[in-house]
C-alpha cells in the first residue's frame, strides 16, 4: 500500500517538474513572444540578435539587481540560457536596451517564444558569450558619448577616424549626430578579406542629399531624400523618400555578383555589381542628421534576417511580445449537496455571505464600467496618436506664420467629439493651450522690442520646461482617473477571504458550543454545521478571486496606458521643441 500511495504521489508530482522554472534561484520570470507572422518574417532566420525595449510599462524594475546582474534569457525549451548584451541598463529612470541572441527564428510563427527570468540578488554577473555571431565584422551601438564609437562584437573593429555629437535620445539608447563632413571611418586588413557584405544602419536624416556609406565599389547615398545605391555607373533606387524628421532602416547586401538595397526590412532595389573589396568603409560621410546602430557583416544577409533586425529595432515593433509570464493554474472543487449546506447555514453565516454577495456584485459593476473606460481610451488613443503624428508632419509646412500653427493646433484641440475617450487628447489640449499662451507671451516681447511680430515666435526652453509641467500635471490627473475606486478591489481581494474565515470560524463556535449542550458527538451532529460554516469561506474566496484576475487584468491595461501617455508627452514636449525651440 505504501508503494502505491508513493508510485501515486510521484505521478501526481510529474506534470509539475515538467513546468519546473529554468532555475528555483530566480523568482521572477516573464514570456516574451516572438511573433514572426505579424513582423511579416516570410523565411527562417539564424543567429538573429533581437533588441529588447524594456519600460515601466512591460517590466518591473523594482525586482531586479541595481547592474542587471541576474537578468538571464532561457530558450522555449526552458533549459537553454541564451548570450545577451546590455547596450543600457537605468532602473533609476525604469529603462533598459537588451540584445538577445535567438538561434532560430520560424517563420510565420505566432507562438514561438524565450523566457526573461530576474528576481535573484545573489546572480553574478551571466557569463560573457557573443551575441552576434562570427560574421559580424562589426556593430557600433553609438551609444557611448566619450571617444570615437567603439565595437561592441568581440572583433573589436573600433571606428578609427571621425567627428560625431552624441544624442542621449537616439533611437536605441542613444546615436550619433553627423555634420555632413567626413562622417566616421574604420578598416582593418580583415574588412579587405570579406568575400561577401551586408551594411545595415538607422538614419534621421536632416537634409535630403548625403553620402550614407561607401565601402569599395558601393555607394550609397540620399538623393532628393531617396536612398540611391550605386556601383559602376550602375544604380538603384528606392521607389520614395525616406519619412522626413523620423527614423528609417537603410540596409546594403552584396554577394558575389549582385548588390541589393533594403529600407525598413523590405528589398527596394537591386544592380548587378561584383563584389570588390576595400580596406576601409566610411559611413556617414554626407549626412547631416542623426545616425544609429550601424553594423557591418562579412555575410551576405538574408531578406528575413534584415527585417527581424528592421522590425526588432524600431520603436512600434511587431515581432517582439512581452507578456505576464505564464498564468496560475487553479484547481476543481466539488459543490455537491450545496442547498443542504445552506439550509443549515446560521445567521452570522448568512450576514457574512450577504455582505460578500454585496462586495461581488459592486465589484463585478466596478469592473464592468472600469474595463469599458479603458477599452474606450484603448481604442480612441491609437486613433488620436496617429492624428497627432500626422500634424507634427504638417507644422513644418506651415512656414513661420504663427497663425497657421495656431489653428491648425487649435482644429486637432477641438475635436473633443471625435476623441472623447482619448486621455491623450486631453493631455493636448492642456499643451496647446500652454503653447497658445506662449505664442501670445513671444509676439508681446517681439512687439515691445520693436521686432516684426508676424514670424512664427521662439519657445525658449525655459517655457518648454512649463509646458511639460502642465502637461505631467494633466498626465497625473488623467492617471488618478484610471486608479479611482481601484482600491474597492483590493479591499475586496484582501478582505473577502478574512470576513469569510471570520464567518467560517464563528460558525464552527456555535457548532461545537450546540453539540456540547446536546452531548450528541457523533459525526451526523457535527458534519452538517462545519460544512454550513465552511461556506463563508466560499463566499470570501468568491468575491476574492474575479476581484484578483479583474484587478490585474485592470492594472495591466492602465498601466499600458499610462505608458502611452508617457511616450505621448515625451513626444509632444520633443517634436514642439524641434519645431518652435528658440
Amino acid at each position: 500500500m505504501k508503494r502505491l500511495l508513493a508510485l501515486a504521489l510521484t505521478a501526481l508530482l510529474l506534470p509539475l517538474s515538467a513546468h519546473a522554472w529554468w532555475d528555483e534561484a530566480w523568482t521572477s520570470r516573464q514570456k516574451i513572444t516572438l511573433d514572426t507572422q505579424a513582423a511579416g518574417v516570410a523565411a527562417d532566420a539564424t543567429d538573429v540578435p533581437v533588441l529588447l525595449r524594456l519600460s515601466t510599462g512591460n517590466f518591473d524594475f523594482l525586482g531586479i539587481n541595481e547592474n542587471g546582474s541576474d537578468i538571464r534569457f532561457v530558450a522555449e525549451d526552458d533549459k537553454t540560457v541564451l548570450p545577451h548584451q546590455i547596450e543600457r541598463l537605468d532602473t533609476a529612470n525604469e529603462l533598459a536596451f537588451i540584445w538577445v541572441k535567438v538561434p532560430k527564428l520560424m517563420a510565420g510563427n505566432a507562438t514561438q517564444h524565450i523566457w526573461l527570468y530576474s528576481g535573484n540578488e545573489a546572480a553574478p554577473a551571466a557569463p560573457a558569450a557573443p551575441v552576434f555571431d562570427a560574421a559580424q565584422w562589426a556593430v557600433y551601438h553609438l551609444s557611448d558619448a566619450s571617444g570615437l564609437p567603439q565595437d561592441a562584437t568581440a572583433a573589436g573593429n573600433h571606428i578609427s577616424a571621425g567627428v560625431s555629437t552624441a544624442v542621449p535620445s537616439g533611437l536605441i539608447a542613444g546615436a550619433a549626430k553627423l555634420a555632413g563632413d567626413g562622417g566616421l571611418k574604420a578598416g582593418t586588413p580583415s574588412l579587405q578579406a570579406l568575400t561577401s557584405f551586408t551594411f545595415s544602419a538607422w538614419v534621421k536624416p536632416q537634409n535630403t542629399d548625403g553620402e550614407l556609406m561607401t565601402y569599395g565599389g558601393l555607394n550609397l547615398s540620399l538623393v532628393g531624400g531617396v536612398p540611391v545605391l550605386s556601383a559602376g555607373g550602375v544604380t538603384a533606387r528606392a521607389p520614395a523618400p525616406l519619412a522626413p524628421n523620423g527614423w528609417s532602416h537603410i540596409a546594403v547586401t552584396q554577394g558575389a555578383a549582385s548588390a541589393m538595397l533594403y529600407v525598413n526590412g523590405q528589398p527596394v532595389g537591386t544592380l548587378s555589381q561584383a563584389f570588390a573589396p576595400a580596406a576601409a568603409i566610411s559611413i556617414g560621410a554626407g549626412l547631416v542628421g542623426e545616425i544609429d546602430e550601424v553594423q557591418v557583416s562579412g555575410a551576405e544577409r538574408s531578406q528575413a534576417w534584415l527585417m527581424a533586425q528592421a522590425d526588432s529595432q524600431g520603436m512600434a515593433s511587431k515581432l517582439v511580445k512581452l507578456g505576464e509570464g505564464e498564468s496560475a493554474e487553479g484547481g476543481e472543487g466539488e459543490t455537491g449537496y450545496f442547498m443542504a449546506t445552506l439550509n443549515n447555514l446560521t445567521v452570522d453565516g448568512w450576514v457574512v455571505t450577504i455582505i460578500c454577495l454585496l462586495m461581488l456584485v459592486y465589484a463585478l459593476i466596478l469592473m464592468f464600467f472600469k474595463g469599458r473606460l479603458l477599452s474606450r481610451q484603448a481604442r480612441d488613443n491609437p486613433r488620436f496618436n496617429e492624428a497627432f503624428e500626422k500634424l507634427t508632419q504638417q507644422l513644418p509646412a506651415l512656414g513661420n506664420s504663427a497663425e497657421a500653427h495656431a489653428r491648425h493646433l487649435d482644429a486637432l484641440a477641438k475635436k473633443e467629439a471625435e476623441y472623447q475617450n482619448s486621455s491623450l487628447h486631453r493631455i493636448f489640449q492642456v499643451g496647446v493651450r500652454e503653447l497658445k499662451f506662449r505664442f501670445d507671451q513671444a509676439v508681446a516681447e517681439q512687439k515691445a522690442n520693436g521686432a516684426n511680430a508676424h514670424g512664427l515666435p521662439a519657445i525658449s526652453e525655459r517655457s518648454m520646461l512649463a509646458v511639460r509641467s502642465s502637461l505631467d500635471a494633466q498626465m497625473t490627473r488623467e492617471r488618478q482617473k484610471l486608479d479611482s475606486q481601484m482600491v474597492l478591489l483590493t479591499i475586496a481581494i484582501s478582505g473577502g477571504p478574512f470576513l469569510g474565515l471570520l464567518g467560517t470560524v464563528v460558525g464552527v463556535m456555535i457548532t461545537f458550543a450546540a453539540i456540547a449542550a446536546a452531548g450528541d458527538v457523533n459525526v451526523n451532529a457535527i458534519a452538517p454545521g462545519i460544512a454550513a460554516a465552511l461556506v463563508a469561506t466560499v463566499a470570501g474566496l468568491g468575491v476574492a478571486i474575479p476581484a484578483l484576475f479583474g484587478y490585474n487584468y485592470l492594472q495591466t491595461q492602465i498601466k499600458s496606458i499610462a505608458a502611452d501617455m508617457h511616450v505621448f508627452v515625451d513626444e509632444f514636449v520633443t517634436k514642439m521643441s524641434e519645431t518652435y525651440g528658440d
